[in-house]
């Protein structure tokens, strides 16, 4: 849990550095939303992500998903799973054409992981894993859209996002 207060910190310290050195020609800030999926949890979810470019095509930026909630049938008995993951993730953009950038994607993930069969307590797990990727931006003005797929260590799955960003 502290690691994620560590990670809100500097995410807002990044924030408020930014602001302080006033407006650049160039736009920074890119805010998105889109739909992912999880092959651990088996479902799909809303994806939230901000992304800062640092220098040039180098961007940083924290990204969140919430799964929905999946009934599975476990010894005999049904188990609702789902999952909630906090990322921190580095990119780089290589332009392969005019509108279109290929991008690997590195980063840590913080899961909070529920496991709740019926009748009895919920089992929830943080979880600490990197994950690694990569991505396709489509450059539209203001709007950005984006494909990307990242593999999470600690649970053995693949997120497969989809989504929008526009451009601040």
């Amino acid at each position: 849990m502290k690691s994620v207060r560590y990670l809100l910190s500097f995410a807002y310290c990044l924030l408020i550095t930014s602001f302080a050195q006033g407006q650049d020609a160039n736009k920074r800030w890119l805010l998105g939303a889109g739909i992912t999926y999880c092959s651990y949890v088996d479902n799909p979810g809303l994806n939230l992500n901000v992304s800062y470019r640092l220098i040039g095509n180098f961007h940083i930026g924290p990204d969140f998903s919430a799964l929905l909630t999946k009934e599975i049938q476990e010894g005999g008995r049904v188990v609702k799973k789902k999952e909630i993951e906090y990322n921190f993730n580095v990119q780089q953009l290589f332009e392969i054409g005019k509108k279109t950038a290929l991008y690997p994607l590195t980063g840590v993930n913080f899961s909070q992981v529920t496991l709740h069969p019926a009748g009895q307590e919920p089992d929830k797990r943080w979880l600490t894993a990197l994950n690694v990727g990569g991505g396709l931006e489509l450059r539209l003005k203001k709007f950005r859209l984006f494909f990307e797929t990242k593999y999470v260590t600690q649970l053995d799955k693949l997120d497969i996002t989809g989504g929008v960003m526009i451009v601040l």
